[in-house]
Parts: structure tokens; sequence; C-alpha cells
């Protein structure tokens, strides 16, 4: 069975050199190349103000299977934009289809400038609130000193993606 997956880079800036973008390709690629089909979402551009960008993710997301989010952690929680289009997309849920209540499976890959052990550390006690309305997260990834990894720490996480996009399938 073929699953429709909704890659979403939940960085409130959408170039492509932006490390959430390239990990966003990776776990794409990796699930195109088992069979998957995916939708990309990228919240820097939407204009959540606007109707038309509200119901054109609403539809995505209606239509996905699984959820893969990445972004990066901003005073301990995601970024507004991303939380703000997770509350929308859940009231609509529940205004339009309100028997559509159970929350969406996702991978949740998070970047953070700080050494990613004190956010793994802190998982089961007092971890960052990263819930998002109608998600049922997995166990977060982090990748830590995102500003400072090597390019050969880069290549590993992008690998580490691909697989993850595969075992999706």
């Amino acid at each position: 069975m073929s699953r429709n997956i909704l890659v979403v880079n939940g960085h409130p800036d959408p170039r492509p050199e932006r490390f959430c973008a390239a990990l966003c390709e990776a776990f794409s690629a990796g699930a195109q190349a088992k069979g998957c089909a995916t939708r990309r979402l990228d919240v820097g551009t939407l204009n959540l103000p606007a109707l038309d960008g509200i119901e054109s993710a609403y539809r995505l997301f209606r239509a996905a299977d699984r959820l893969a989010i990445f972004y990066p952690l901003w005073a301990d929680a995601p970024p507004t934009e991303l939380r703000q289009l997770f509350d929308y997309v859940s009231r609509l849920t529940a205004h339009l289809d309100p028997a559509r209540t159970a929350a969406k499976v996702a991978r949740v890959v998070v970047t953070t400038a700080l050494p990613a052990f004190l956010y793994r550390t802190k998982q089961h006690d007092d971890a960052p609130r990263l819930s998002l309305a109608g998600v049922q997260a997995q166990e977060p990834t982090f990748i830590g000193s995102v500003e400072s990894i090597s390019d050969d720490q880069r290549v590993r996480w992008l690998a580490e993606m691909r697989g993850y996009g595969k075992s999706c399938a």
C-alpha cells in the first residue's frame, strides 16, 4: 500500500539553503524511493491570514496518511507560524469534518542551536512543548548545534533522513 506523506518545512524562512529545507528534500527522496507519494508544504511561503493559503494547507493535511514535520526550535517552541498553521488546520477540521478527530501520526525533526542532548534528556521530564494541534508526534529527532556542525555531519543527517523517509513506506 502506497502512503501519501505530507512533508512540512516549518522554518519561516523558505530559502532552500536552510538546513530544514535540505532535510525535507532528503526525507521526500527516501519516501519516493519506496513508492510513497509526497507533497511539500513550506510554512514560510504561506500567507496565513489569507483564506486560500489556509484552505490549500487544509486540503494537503486532509489527503495525507502521515506527516513529516521539520522545524527549528526557537525559545523552546516551534516557530509561531508553524503553530498558527496547525491551529488553523485543526479548527478547520473540527468545523468541516467533525467526525475526523484522530490526530495524524507524524515524524518530527527539530533543529536547535544548542547541543541536542540538552533536549533529548529533557524529553520525558521538562521538555519544550512540542505539541501541534491535530498531530500525534513520534519521539522527536533533535539535531543540535546546527549552525556549527561539519559538512560530514550534515551529510550523515541527510542520509539518516532519507532512511526515515524509506521507513515511512
